[in-house]
């Protein structure tokens, strides 16, 4: 079968017709870009081939574009030499039109056609499978092995019977477990194998007579149950119902009634006696508690005042230590201000030699910087120097590239018109040498290079016209003129006349860039403090150098100036301040500059003696000074301690004596002892009644008790009053449903229930005893067609064999009963599961194949359809994958659909495109 048109409309993203272009035998690729239409053409080849028009089941539906539409597909094809054509239409006017040669088929006999001629069969919602579910592959589903239905399982064996020797019997054998399955499947479901059919139904009428008979046999349990419950109501309500029992209940509650009046009464008057003892005893206490608080607080006045009296002359003798002590203190203070001044005027000495010698220093440096600024400047100086030679050099990099490639191009023009052009010969005789002219001049001795028609002259013989045997002379002519011409150019942009001059002055450039790069390090290496060698870093460097350098001369004059005028300062202080006559004399002649660095290091040593003489004496005077101020702190503070304790006691005496003053204001203390003897008597009265209270009630029943039971026997008389209600309407009810049920005759029911049940389930067992021989039948016959499909295995595994051999090199396959490859075996067995999603891409298009040629070998239509296979492919696997998909398209057509176009231009095969037509081209 080899596909040679195809044609949709209104399928997804076409809504208008387009027509695959460029179909023929062999290998056909369409290498298009992602969403360019290739899985909507396999989508609608597929729903052409395997699936009804009259279906309107969602997988047709989805074929619709977004704006809506009726998906039409047309497509036409070869098989047995005869020209076939096959148009469908769904959903609105739908139609299917099939031509096989000479024959033409419409409606449903056209798809019952194109099913025979395929090999399918219907699975349902009007779709049919069979071994063209596995050929024609769609986007991701080339990484699985098919999953083949028994159909294309059927198929497969087909194929393989023709070549498998004494394997008669096995299409019967299919046949009788067909019919075997069949029956099967009218009794249980094919994948669960639950009950269906009569079976099912028999079981279903069985349940519902079992439930039947049990709410029968419930229903007189429950009517024997009621006449019991009847009988045992009809007890109780007779027993609750007695007058005599009710009459005694309600005197004893009546009793008991007024018992808990009169211990209410009781009950009251003994809490109110309870509560005066309290009232009496809170006030007793208090009494009490005031007459101690009084006494106590006239002992802590006595103590107090005492107290006061101690604290007053602790007092003045911290008064007259502290005064002493800050007498001590003043004397210290001022002693350490002496020796302070004394320190400082020696360490002005100090300072102003100090000053002279870092000024001497300060000069040498200063001198060193001024030198390291003047070598930085002259590098400065030979770097702009070398930079300005460096830019009147015009012949750079990119010029000499420039020219270079002129030349190059030139040599490869003239070698090129060279090769291609004729050459002439010429060997001439001494006397002929001015006979013989070639274009106007004389003609030179050797070979020459022909590239024009020349006129060649001999004289007194005649004229020769040579015209070189050049297919493309004036091409080549042109790109040598163009070479010659963009190389002038090239050398007048660059200011040379010829290109060896190019070369000179590019060298005299490349050596002025070395100059350049010597000065520039050298300039950089007189910066030493810089670590960015940009250019404008270091000519900010070197003005930085200038500007430190005037800043610093500027600094050295401040200094001087400021060390002559500490020095001025020192003298003007006299010899006690700045020391002894002789080190005055050495300050002036420091000062005059007439002091070498010997003496002067001397005197710097001499002052610091001084100074530090000067700074022990001020720091025994501050030590003294902290010595005679901690300790009048000390006597200050115990005087203000022994001030602050004596306003204390005094306020604390003061506080007391106004408490006194207030309770004896308010009650005196005769009042108060009155006031107490009164209240121990009316307590002692209080305790004596409650005592009598208490006795009168020890021989009575508790007012709880006498409560709880009224409670109780309330209650129950409540109780009882619902009980008999709930009798009454108990037993009515129960009544009802005594008479409704022995005017049904249950008992005759539930003996028809029962034969009715019985009836069923002999039926069932019928049943059930015809799908085990089924089942065991076809577990038979199942294990019969294994061993006879394992008998397919070797013929499939040698028509395989050679594509995986040329992919795989070395391993042989491992096929199971299900006709798929369950693993390789390279050295040890690879199970499928366990290999690289690529391996297994590439395994799974090698069984399709396999299939394929299986077809073809038994002359049924066969074609191979894959879309966007082989993307994990490693490219010398690919190339292994290419080489087997193009041998097998030598036997029957394959149809490759990828977005690689890169890849898969390697692969060869035909061009498709896609190409919009104005409609689909309909055959009647």
């Amino acid at each position: 079968m080899i596909l040679t048109d195809l044609q949709i409309e209104g399928v997804r993203r076409f809504a208008a017709p387009v027509r695959l272009d460029g179909l023929g035998p062999g290998l056909n690729v369409l290498a298009a870009p992602n969403e360019a239409g290739k899985s909507t053409l396999l989508t609608a080849l597929k729903a052409a081939l395997m699936v009804r028009t009259s279906s309107k089941a969602r997988p047709v539906k989805e074929l619709q574009p977004y704006g809506g539409g009726a998906p039409h597909i047309a497509l036409s094809f070869t098989w047995k030499g005869m020209e076939c054509h096959l148009e469908k239409q769904f959903l609105s006017k739908p139609f299917t039109r099939l031509i096989l040669g000479p024959e033409r088929f419409e409606g449903d006999q056209a798809e019952e056609a194109l099913r025979g001629v395929l090999g399918l069969e219907d699975i349902g919602k009007g779709e049919a499978a069979g071994l063209w579910n596995a050929l024609l592959v769609g986007q991701g589903e080339s990484f699985a092995q098919p999953v083949l239905n028994q159909t294309g399982q059927d198929t497969l064996r087909g194929c393989l019977e023709q070549g498998v020797e004494d394997a008669t019997g096995g299409a019967a054998a299919s046949a009788v477990l067909s019919r075997v399955r069949e029956r099967l499947l009218l009794l249980q479901t094919a994948s669960t194998g639950k009950a269906t059919g009569k079976y099912r139904q028999a079981l279903e009428q069985e349940a519902q007579a079992q439930a039947s008979l049990s709410e029968l046999e419930n229903r007189r349990a429950a009517l024997e149950e009621d006449l019991v419950a009847l009988e045992q109501a009809r007890r109780a309500l007779q027993e609750q119902e007695n007058p005599q029992s009710r009459a005694q209940d309600e005197a004893r509650l009546q009793a008991l009634r007024q018992q808990r009046d009169r211990l209410r009464v009781a009950d009251a008057e003994e809490q109110a006696a309870r509560a005066a003892l309290a009232t009496l005893t809170q006030t007793h206490s208090s009494i009490r508690d005031e007459q101690e608080r009084r006494q106590e607080a006239h002992l802590r006045k006595r103590r107090l005042e005492s107290e006061c009296a101690e604290a007053q002359h602790d007092l003045a003798a911290l008064t007259e230590r502290a005064t002493l002590a800050r007498q001590r203190y003043e004397e210290s203070r001022q002693r350490r201000e002496q020796a302070e001044q004394q320190h400082q005027a020696a360490r002005q000495a100090m300072l102003a030699l100090a000053r002279r010698a870092s000024v001497m220093q300060q000069q040498a440096a200063l001198e060193r910087e001024r030198l390291a600024v003047q070598r930085a400047e002259a590098a400065c100086a030979r770097l702009e120097q070398a930079r300005a030679t460096l830019a009147a050099l015009r012949v750079d990099e990119k010029l000499i590239r420039q020219v270079r490639k002129a030349v190059r191009d030139q040599e490869t023009a003239q070698a090129t018109l060279n090769a291609r052009a004729t050459r002439l010969s010429v060997a001439l005789q001494p006397e002929a040498e001015g006979r013989v002219r070639l274009d106007g001049v004389p003609c030179p001795q050797g070979e020459t290079v022909l590239t024009h028609t020349a006129d060649l002259v001999v004289e007194g013989v005649g004229q020769f016209r040579i015209t070189p045997a050049v297919t493309d002379q004036d091409e080549a002519l042109a790109t040598a003129t163009a070479a010659r011409r963009t190389m002038q150019e090239v050398l007048q942009a660059a200011g040379c006349e010829s290109a060896e001059h190019a070369e000179h002055l590019f060298e005299e450039r490349r050596q002025a860039e070395t100059r350049v790069a010597e000065a520039r390090a050298a300039f950089v290496a007189s910066l030493p403090t810089l670590r960015d060698e940009q250019d404008a870093t270091l000519f900010a460097g070197l003005a930085t150098l200038r500007q430190e350098l005037s800043d610093r001369q500027a600094a050295l004059l401040r200094e001087q100036a400021e060390g002559l005028s500490l020095q001025k300062e020192a003298l003007e202080e006299g010899p006690d301040a700045a020391g002894t006559g002789e080190e005055a004399g050495e300050e002036r002649a420091t000062e005059q500059g007439a002091v070498p660095g010997a003496a002067l290091h001397s005197m710097q040593q001499q002052a610091g003696q001084a100074e530090d003489r000067a700074s022990r004496m001020a720091e025994e005077a501050r030590q003294g000074e902290r010595r005679e101020q901690a300790a009048f702190a000390a006597a200050l503070a115990l005087q203000e301690k022994a001030d602050a304790v004596l306003r204390q006691k005094q306020a604390a005496q003061d506080q007391v004596g106004r408490e006194l003053a207030v309770s004896q204001a308010r009650e005196s203390d005769e009042a108060l002892a009155t006031r107490a003897a009164e209240t121990r008597h009316a307590l002692a009265q209080a305790e004596a009644h409650l005592q009598s209270l208490k006795a009168g009630r020890e021989t009575e029943e508790p007012l709880s008790v006498v409560e709880a039971s009224i409670a109780r026997r309330e209650q129950a008389l409540e109780g009882a009053r619902v009980a008999i209600t709930r009798l009454r309407e108990d037993i009515r009810e129960r009544e009802t449903r005594v008479h409704v049920a022995e005017g049904e005759g249950l008992d005759e029911k539930i003996a028809e229930a029962g034969r009715t049940a019985a009836r069923l389930r002999l039926e069932c067992e019928g049943y059930e005893r015809e799908r085990a021989a089924l089942a065991l039948l076809e577990q038979t016959l199942t294990e019969a067609e294994k061993t006879q499909t394992e008998r397919y295995l070797a013929p499939l595994v040698r028509t395989m064999q050679p594509a995986f051999s040329a992919v795989f090199p070395g391993a042989s396959l491992v096929m199971d009963t299900g006709f798929g490859l369950s693993g390789l075996a390279r050295r040890t067995e690879e199970e499928f599961a366990r290999l690289s999603d690529g391996t297994r891409e590439q395994i799974a298009v090698l069984v399709r194949l396999g299939f394929a040629e299986l077809l073809h070998a038994r002359q049924s239509p066969a074609i191979l359809v894959l879309d966007d296979a082989l993307g994990f492919s490693d490219s010398q696997r690919l190339d292994r994958m290419f080489d087997v998909l193009a041998d097998a398209a030598t036997r029957f057509q394959i149809l490759v659909l990828t977005c690689h176009a890169e890849a898969f231009g390697r692969m060869g095969g035909r061009a498709l495109t896609l190409r919009p037509i104005p409609q689909i081209t309909e055959r009647r």
